[in-house]
């Protein structure tokens, strides 16, 4: 028993020196004050340098001047792409004008290796929605879209030739869908220079692959942009908006595309007014021929005393 009360007391001993406030001295001088600055410990009684902090951080300090008089601020790698995630990793070898030809082979030797194969095919993809749609009025988030959904559509199954180009378009086709800024067909296959077929066998392919659910578009969708192209007043695009809301709702002109939907209306509503806009501008700006916007019309021209007994319920909203 004895023996028990021992071991206690020597571990209540040990406990409370363990638990003993006394001042730890950091700096030799027996302060234990300090301050950060510089990513440094300074000691606040005699300003000594006590410990100095490791920097794990990127580097984005410029040391051109001192190093070399060369202005080479590169020394942080590009931000990791999750597109491509190996090509992200790793160091760039730098250079200058001045380098010799065998430095250059040496760069460009390193940046080969430094991208596997299957992400420079998906970087040279990449580099082609950019260049393909950038200048046709397409916002980066939308190309940004197309990449993600060309990276999961090339993991499922891997496409070449004309089913390659136009999945590519697809995704772009369907990028604007998803961003409520649909781009019709036509102007898709334009734009990559591929015909109207190839494009839609990349839809179906696209459909197959990833299955996502889009709200097709509709006339109204393109009339602010055609309109815009006719240089239409702003209230007379407003109005055909309004016509177009109107023959939906009693489901006219519903076996109709979208854009030649638009071109039809468009046409209507400046043959009503006397806009004088020919049938040529429409065909051009829309990109529908001038049969089908004849079509169109004739078929809208069907109900024009309906729509004339409903005027004031169509364009009073």
């Amino acid at each position: 028993m004895t023996d028990n009360i021992d071991l206690w007391e020597l571990y209540d001993n040990i406990k409370n020196d363990l638990t003993d406030d006394k001042p730890i001295s950091i700096c030799s001088c027996g302060s234990n004050e300090t301050f950060d600055n510089d990513n440094m410990k300074i000691c606040c009684k005699c300003n000594a340098i006590i410990d100095k902090y490791l920097d794990s951080g990127a580097e984005w300090r410029f040391y051109g001047n001192d190093d070399n008089r060369d202005s080479d601020p590169s020394r942080c790698g590009m931000p990791i792409n999750n597109l491509l995630p190996k090509s992200s990793i790793g160091s760039v070898i730098g250079g200058c004008k001045n380098n010799n030809i065998d430095m250059k082979r040496v760069r460009m030797y390193q940046m080969w290796n430094a991208m596997p194969y299957d992400e420079r095919t998906l970087w040279n993809i990449f580099d082609k929605l950019e260049s393909s749609t950038a200048n046709n009025g397409i916002p980066q988030k939308v190309i940004d879209d197309a990449k993600i959904f060309y990276k999961k559509t090339s993991e499922k199954k891997i496409s070449r030739g004309d089913n390659k180009e136009g999945l590519i378009a697809s995704c772009i086709y369907h990028a604007c869908l998803v961003n409520n800024i649909p781009r019709s067909s036509k102007e898709i296959a334009k734009m990559f220079n591929i015909s109207h077929v190839i494009l839609n066998k990349g839809n179906s392919r696209f459909q197959q692959l990833l299955q996502i659910n889009v709200i097709s578009s509709s006339p109204e969708d393109f009339i602010s942009r055609f309109g815009s192209r006719l240089n239409m007043n702003i209230n007379d695009i407003d109005n055909c908006k309004k016509l177009i809301q109107f023959l939906e709702k009693n489901e006219i002109m519903n076996d109709n595309s979208p854009t030649s939907s638009a071109a039809g209306i468009l046409y209507y509503y400046s043959q009503e007014n006397n806009l004088k806009f020919s049938k040529k501008q429409f065909s051009d700006i829309c990109s529908v021929s001038e049969v089908t916007i004849v079509k169109c019309y004739k078929n809208i021209l069907k109900y024009k005393k309906f729509i004339d007994n409903n005027k004031d319920t169509i364009y009073s909203a």
